[in-house]
């Protein structure tokens, strides 16, 4: 096939008018559609595909115009008035997607008479009954360019007008008003697009590594190649490739670099069009397998969608550059918005124009590649340096692409990183940009193989590289008044460190290992290692880098999945962090680094468990690590700290020791001292044989502490969960307890969906359904709900780990599995059926999936045996996956 000839062998136009009805043209569409989705299956040129959609749609709209009865001028008493029929937008450039807006403009130059806006009327209702997601407007010239002059969208759809049926004359008319200088003149159209641009970014959090990202508004997607098409045409006019290539603003290597990625993202839009029904251009993780699928990548299981991803982040990353390096010449050398100040030498070998560096002679990286490490350290010692200018962002493309070796062999580059990572500004200034421009990849060994490497999950939102960079810029933001807001702990922490420099490093290597076969947090451990080797640090900070990077999810793990009131688990903690000075480094590394993968995951109940984690070792090692009290010590202080504090408030002593005599030493031990205090005010007056249910009105460690007292029974822990699922809650932590009588003492810690504590008018509502839930004689039973639709192209293998615990006669039970509604209740249904009780529930969503510690022992408060722990992993697995 002669892509270049390729024609679809039916014309609209030569249909007849018998055939312009509903049934027939909608038939003649879906062909057409079905015809286009095959030949780009065939790999059939997207550029003629996109052009050739487009060709279709304008013979159809020509031969309904016609069939309608649209003359193209009306002649009255005075003149022949002109209406025409106008494509705008991107149907105006000729590119048509299977489901892209069809932008028209009736204009005309004098008001529609009853009949023609009749006519009109019913040749929109036709194309609306078609499903052509039709963008219609009909205006008058004089509304037309009265609307344009007081919205940019509307300016920016009329430049890149064309004509389809009717009086050409009044499109040039148009066209000669809109290119005057009296609407929108070339500098105030540049710098509303710019502000345009600015803002969309902002909206897609300025960056171009989101894993879900949208093709026509995210950094480097579609929108900011138009935005220089739109620029370029309002100054040049059509034919701007062309132009700029005479005015030397693109090199005709860099003309074809920004049709190739044009070119990719119609690729990936047009397969996008055809495996949905709606228009979207949002790259969502249930439509990457098919798209990746039907663009030809192959792998097993994800596969596919991560080298589709890696291809999309490197064309988004290279669009980016062609975008700023171009609007800045168009601000400079041709809109002329900045005054001509002249460059000003730095150096020998840079200068500033208009706070911008550039280099003196453009060929310095290719002669001296290390002076591309001596940019960054210049831009450090100058502060009055915002960016990099245009031509240096040019040379430096240039000369990445022809490095023989990484900067990093080189003795001089070495010295030169060390003082970049040492100096005070090192994260925003230097370290940010080297990503940017593609310079850590030439510098640090591994870090090309995470470039644009996604992981397909809903826990990590960003590329490797991208989450490994928001981490730094989290790590810089601790010295910052808002940093000091949000993480007032570590940030205290931080300002005490000698070496902040070594954070860099740890943070740079800590995920570098990923991609690769084996833990990545050891693969990143020996590439660390040689690389602090390499750059000769003191072998103490070599020890303490390679053990942070080995052991940078240790903190994060330990907190959120471990119970932090028994005392082996610290043990065990401090055993494996060994001193003061390792803890300070991994709290601010885990900190940043559980802020840098989700948004949404760091909340008030996470800094609490890493601040009490982070508190309780800090004194361990401040008094010595063998002194860890025991747990009959520990419940011992809490019980005497209440006591005191009960006391003070007016209960009576004996009163509150014949109370605790049902109470045994758990209850003292896994409770603090504020929450028995709480807990013996309410109880004291309450009636012990009837159900209670509190809410803490002073959340609990950053969460919203539910306090439940009633009878034990064995579903209690699996009702409680449903009444909270059905509030639409998430449960964090769970502690369950029971006195001497048979009352449970139980204590479930929540959250709302948003990461923030349950608002005060919800209180009552959720402690009324609790009590009626509780206090039914049956269990009503729960069903575990299918996967939220966003959740079902993810596959999680649900799994039962039984893992080694610190007390003899407990059971640690790990369970992985997909997220959905009503699970935790399903969970608490098997441990009831098996006769089996539940001490503590530490509950984690990592994204798409759950990992929840449940421990637990038998009926006589002994460890599962085998028998029992494989009987109660088959129950859970089939309970759970009956459901899939």
């Amino acid at each position: 096939m002669n892509e270049t000839h390729l024609f679809y062998p039916v014309s609209p136009l030569d249909f007849s008018d018998e055939q312009i009805n509903i049934n027939y043209l909608k038939q003649q569409l879906d062909e057409f559609q079905q015809w286009s989705i095959t030949q780009f299956k065939h790999d059939v040129d997207i550029d003629i595909l996109v052009h050739l959609r487009s060709s279709f749609i304008d013979q159809l709209l020509k031969r309904l115009w016609y069939y309608h009865q649209i003359p193209d001028h009306v002649s009255s008493l005075f003149k022949r008035n002109h209406i025409a029929l106008i494509a705008v937008g991107g149907y105006g450039r000729a590119e048509l997607h299977p489901l892209s807006d069809i932008d028209i403009l009736i204009l005309s130059d004098f008001p529609l008479t009853n009949d023609l806006e009749k006519k009109i009327g019913n040749l929109v209702r036709l194309l609306w009954d078609l499903h052509l997601d039709i963008g219609h407007s009909v205006r008058t010239l004089k509304t037309c360019l009265q609307e344009a002059k007081n919205d940019i969208t509307i300016m920016t759809n009329l430049i890149e007008s064309r004509i389809i049926s009717g009086n050409e004359s009044l499109l040039n008319e148009l066209r000669k008003q809109i290119f005057s200088d009296k609407i929108w003149p070339s500098p105030a159209f540049y710098q509303a697009k710019i502000k345009e641009q600015e803002e969309r970014h902002k909206q897609y959090h300025s960056t171009s590594y989101n894993l879900e990202p949208d093709l026509k508004n995210s950094l480097g997607g579609l929108r900011d190649i138009q935005i220089i098409q739109w620029i370029a045409i309002r100054h040049f006019g059509r034919e701007f490739l062309q132009k700029i290539a005479n005015f030397n603003f693109l090199l005709p290597e860099e003309i074809e670099e920004f049709k190739t990625c044009r070119k990719f993202l119609w690729r990936i839009r047009f397969a996008l069009h055809c495996v949905i029904n709606r228009y979207d251009n949002r790259l969502l993780f249930d439509r990457q397998l098919s798209i990746a699928t039907m663009l030809g990548y192959s792998g097993e299981g994800n596969t596919p969608v991560e080298k589709m991803m890696h291809d999309y982040y490197r064309i988004a990353h290279n669009i980016t550059e062609l975008n700023q390096m171009l609007l800045q010449l168009f601000d400079e050398s041709i809109l002329e918005l900045n005054p001509k100040n002249k460059p000003y030498d730095i150096d020998e070998h840079f200068q500033i124009r208009e706070k911008l560096i550039d280099v003196k002679d453009n060929n310095i990286f290719n002669k001296n590649p290390v002076m591309i490490m001596q940019l960054f350290y210049t831009i450090l010692l100058n502060p009055q340096v915002i960016g990099l200018y245009s031509n240096t962002i040019r040379q430096l493309r240039s000369a990445r692409a022809k490095l023989p070796k990484l900067l990093c062999e080189d003795p001089k580059a070495r010295e030169l990183f060390m003082l970049i990572i040492k100096h005070p500004d090192a994260i925003k200034k230097a370290i940010l940009p080297m990503h940017q421009y593609g310079i850590l990849a030439t510098y640090i060994p591994g870090w090309k193989n995470i470039t644009g490497m996604m992981q397909f999950d809903l826990f990590h939102v960003y590329t490797v590289d991208e989450h490994t960079i928001r981490l730094l810029l989290e790590l810089d933001s601790l010295k910052t008044e808002s940093g000091k807001q949000k993480h007032p702990s570590s940030s205290k922490v931080f300002a005490k460190l000698s070496k902040p420099e070594l954070l860099i490093i740890t943070g740079l290597f800590h995920d570098i290992g990923k991609g690769r076969h084996g833990d990545h947090s050891e693969i990143g451990a020996h590439l660390v290692a040689d690389f602090c080797h390499l750059h000769q640090l003191d072998i103490k900070d070599i020890d303490l880098i390679v053990w942070l990077v080995r052991s940078h999810l240790l903190m994060s793990i330990t907190a959120q999945s471990r119970d932090l009131q028994d005392p082996d688990v610290i043990r065990e903690f401090i055993q494996q962090v060994k001193s003061k000075r390792r803890l300070q480094y991994l709290l601010c590394l885990t900190v940043a680094d559980v802020c840098a993968t989700n948004e949404t995951l760091w909340n008030s109940w996470k800094q609490s468990l890493m601040r009490q984690l982070y508190l309780t070792v800090e004194h361990s090692f401040d008094s010595g690590i063998h002194q860890i009290p025991e747990q009959r010590s520990i419940a011992r202080q809490h019980k005497q700290e209440a006591l005191a504090i009960l006391l003070e408030q007016g209960y009576n002593e004996l009163k509150i020791k014949n109370f605790w005599q049902d109470y045994r030493v758990d209850y003292f031990l896994r409770y603090t001292t504020e929450q028995i205090v709480w807990h013996a005010q309410n109880l004291l007056q309450h009636d012990l044989m009837q159900t209670l249910v509190l809410v803490n009105s002073d959340p609990y460690h950053g969460g919203s502490e539910i306090f439940i007292y009633s009878p034990d029974k064995p579903y209690l822990f699996a009702t409680t969960c449903n009444v909270l699922n059905m509030h639409n809650l998430n449960i964090h932590d769970a502690l369950i307890i029971t006195n001497k009588k048979g009352f449970a003492l139980d204590t479930f810690i929540v959250l709302e969906p948003n990461g923030r504590t349950v608002q005060q008018d919800r209180h009552y509502g959720i402690v009324t359904a609790l009590e009626k839930a509780l206090q039914h004689p049956i269990y009503k039973g729960s069903r575990i709900k299918p996967p939220k639709q966003r959740l079902r192209s993810f596959s999680v293998p649900t799994q039962i780990n039984f893992l080694s615990a610190f007390n003899d006669n407990q059971t640690y039970m790990e369970l992985i599995a997909l997220d959905r509604p009503g699970l935790l209740a399903c969970v608490g249904e098997v441990f009831a059926d098996l006769d089996l009780s539940l001490s503590s529930a530490k509950i984690a969503t990592i994204g798409e999936h759950i990992e929840d510690l449940f421990i637990l022992t038998d009926k006589n408060s002994k460890a599962l045996n085998d028998n029992t722990c494989q009987k109660l992993r088959e129950s859970i697995i089939t309970a759970i996956d009956s459901m899939n």
